[in-house]
């Protein structure tokens, strides 16, 4: 018995196409002659023989899958088979942007952009900021964050490519700072079903019988719509873009069917717009597009420097453009493995709408929500057909033409599953962090590495059956797997479309942030609860809508020269500048010393739902209720001038604690004498500060280890409050010294002070 696909007989190479097309029967499978140029083939017939499909031949799918291959229809035919099977994919994205999306959240304006998180926050106050304000370079650097530093938005994970277009096309057609956010999630899902066509069609013969192209291309599209870990994705906008991973699946698949080199611009291309959405899209694609550089080359090593000089062009390239735009190539982080992949993850039910929309994501260390990959039931159907029928039929005879692929998605998901290997919440290969974390600790979340497997896996299945099984089985059972998989992804569907109409659960009211604000700055204790930080990042938000700028803000990698301590101090010990506003929050209001904020200077408290926000400014008439007066600041030589961060030990003799260290007094004094014991990392080894008094210039010095130095310091302006400001980098744990100290992290010990005439 016949297929109703129009069966054409092999042509060998060289060979010219009979007149007279032969079907191939569900009988024993004609002999098929073996293409001589080993590259020119797809795969397999289940006997065992090499098809002739190379480029400018289409093939034919019988009961026994692609067995013969021919001229093809036509450039016409080829472009209408293209358009048909990328418009499927267009409508289905844009029937899932429609349903998703409501209007005011497309325009960036309602919904989840009213009630953002912490994450969302962060991301949308640099995508505002860098929008208004005078150019800076390096061009990615928004002179609205941490003035007058300025910071990169790509470490505020503000999608430089995105945030860009906003600055210099959008902006200024609308005259002010445009959220172009909601724009970017519709392409998101948009696209998505475009590039899962794209990439499945490298998965199979250039040209296919327009029935079984169709099908193959609407089950890709639909199932890429349907992805748990794409709707489980939507705090992080940014990493929406799994398309740009379909689109490396789809380049080196292409490569590895045809036989040919990487295209170079189109890989460029590809890797250069993902390294500056997100370094991970970069790292994953690069990943995938290394494949074909992988296998074997005409006259071994030095067949393989071309195409390997052409990949390394193709990954330094849009690295330098990165470092070059943004100053900065962001760095390695702490958290390699605690934010892995589980081993289960994958084929283990979570959030499902076919076994439990109540099922938790598996997580046995903490931080495996990140490595969230549940294929769904619709994909695990699809790869047991694939894997179950293609070794009982012989038609996984063709891998060898995949073992490049292979061998990157098997590395990839080491990565994700390392170094603790857990199944479940069992604890199966308990690797040391070291080394590993040294090589793979820039994948700080390396759970995420597994994505672009996921993907093959998929639309290895789809390509297989979609090219092996006839017409009349295939249809069924794609469209079984969409079903499955459109009911098991039902719950994180409804989440995300109620989140996107909605904005995040279990948010607090703002506080009223006061009126003529042009910098926010926020005091949190060290380390801030998490309630605390959410509740910061969402004023900052508020601060950037009013067109402040943020004297600091949460970022993937903070500056070298920031961190925590510092910012506190700074909130809460120096003089409000005009137009400045300070946030304190939690522990951090009971440290204040309003006194130390100058004259005018007036601090109000607005109780929250669940959370306590002091507001200072020299605006008179701040909402809010006044806090009560409090002690002035000490006279030095009258009372204790330590501030912050300082811990006696048994001899009465302070030492700091962390990287700042202040002190703050009055006194009519015009100098200051210091004496201080540096602490160096090593016996013997010097300790460098810097120190600042009240605004005066830094002052940077070299302090011998354990060695008294004497410091004398002119005061600037003894009628206003003095404070000594001590930075230390990197301070030492003193157990690694054996030194008795009250401190966990040591780098001067002060030894004594006083004013000079």
């Amino acid at each position: 018995m016949t297929t109703k696909d129009t069966p054409i007989p092999a042509i060998p190479t060289g060979s010219v196409a009979p007149s007279t097309p032969t079907a191939i029967t569900g009988g024993p499978p004609a002999a098929i002659p073996a293409s001589p140029n080993p590259t020119s083939g797809i795969g397999t017939t289940a006997a065992g023989a090499t098809l002739a499909l190379g480029r400018g031949t289409t093939g034919s799918i019988g009961t026994n899958g692609v067995t013969a291959g021919g001229p093809t229809g036509g450039a016409g035919a080829a472009r209408r088979g293209r358009l048909e099977a990328y418009g499927i994919g267009l409508l289905l994205g844009l029937l899932m942007v429609g349903w998703l999306l409501p209007a005011e959240v497309l325009s960036g304006q309602g919904g989840l952009w009213r009630s953002a998180g912490v994450d969302l926050s962060q991301n949308l106050s640099g995508h505002l900021a860098y929008q208004s304000g005078p150019w800076h370079w390096p061009l990615l650097v928004s002179g609205n964050l941490f003035p007058p530093h300025g910071l990169s938005i790509a470490m505020t994970d503000s999608n430089p490519l995105l945030s860009l277009v906003a600055r210099i096309v959008v902006a200024p057609l609308a005259g002010h700072p445009v959220n172009l956010f909601g724009a970017w999630i519709a392409l998101c899902w948009l696209l998505q079903p475009v590039a899962a066509i794209y990439a499945v069609r490298g998965f199979t013969p250039p040209a296919l019988p327009r029935g079984r192209a169709l099908a193959i291309a609407a089950a890709a599209a639909a199932m890429a719509l349907l992805w748990p870990t794409l709707l489980h994705r939507l705090g992080h906008t940014n990493l929406l873009a799994h398309f740009c991973l379909l689109a490396a699946l789809g380049l080196a698949a292409r490569a590895l069917r045809d036989g040919t080199p990487l295209r170079f611009w189109p890989g460029f291309a590809l890797l250069a717009a993902t390294i500056l959405i997100h370094p991970y899209l970069f790292l994953f694609a690069g990943a995938v597009l290394a494949a074909p550089v992988l296998r074997p080359q005409p006259g071994g090593w030095r067949g393989l420097l071309r195409p390997g000089a052409t990949f390394l062009a193709m990954l330094v390239l849009p690295v330098l453009l990165h470092r070059l735009l943004s100053g900065t190539s962001g760095g390695a982080d702490r958290g390699y493995g605690f934010y892995s992949m589980n081993l289960l993850s994958p084929l283990w039910p979570q959030v499902s709408g076919l076994f439990g929309a109540d099922l938790p994501v598996l997580d046995a260390t903490g931080g495996q929500y990140e490595g969230f990959n549940y294929l769904g039931a619709g994909t695990l159907l699809l790869v047991l057909l694939a894997l179950i029928l293609g070794w009982r039929r012989g038609w996984l005879g063709g891998w060898r033409r995949w073992a490049p692929l292979l061998a990157v998605l098997a590395s990839l998901t080491a990565v994700a599953v390392t170094p603790r290997l857990y199944a479940g919440p069992w604890l199966i290969l308990p690797l040391p962090a070291w080394p590993w974390d040294q090589v793979f600790g820039i994948v700080r979340a390396s759970g995420r590495v597994f994505w672009p497997v996921g993907y093959a896996l998929l639309l290895g299945a789809i390509a297989l059956l979609g090219t092996r099984l006839p017409l009349r089985a295939l249809a069924p059972a794609l469209a079984l797997a969409v079903a499955l998989q459109a009911a098991d992804a039902a719950p994180l569907l409804g989440e995300v479309r109620n989140r996107l109409a909605q904005g995040d659960a279990g948010l607090t009211p703002l506080p009223t942030l006061p009126p003529g604000t042009t910098l926010l700055r926020t005091a949190l204790a060290c380390p801030a609860t998490a309630a605390d930080t959410t509740l910061a990042e969402r004023l900052r938000l508020a601060a950037v809508q009013q067109g402040a700028a943020l004297a600091e803000i949460r970022a993937s990698r903070q500056p070298r020269w920031f961190n925590c301590e510092t910012a506190l101090t700074d909130a809460l010990e120096t003089p409000l500048a005009p137009g400045e506003t300070r946030l304190l929050l939690g522990p951090a209001i009971a440290l204040l010393r309003p006194a130390a904020l100058g004259p005018g200077a007036t601090c109000v408290r607005q109780p929250n739902a669940g959370a306590d926000a002091v507001f200072c400014a020299t605006t008179p008439h701040l909402p809010g209720t006044p806090l009560p007066a409090t002690a002035p600041l000490p006279r030095l030589g009258a009372a204790p001038v330590l501030a912050s961060s300082w811990k006696p030990d048994a001899h009465g003799l302070p030492w700091s604690e962390g990287p700042r260290a202040t002190l703050l007094f009055t006194t009519t004094a015009p100098r200051l004498r210091l004496t201080l014991d540096g602490i160096g990392r090593r016996p013997g080894e010097a300790r460098d500060i810097t120190l600042r008094i009240q605004d005066a210039p830094p002052l940077t010095l070299s302090l011998p280890d354990l060695q008294p130095t004497e410091i004398l310091l002119p005061i600037p302006d003894p009628t206003r409050p003095v404070r000594v400001a001590i930075d230390i980098f990197r301070p030492i744990d003193p157990t690694r010294r054996a030194l008795a100290a009250p401190v966990d992290r040591a780098g001067v010990r002060l030894r004594a002070i006083s004013g000079v005439d």
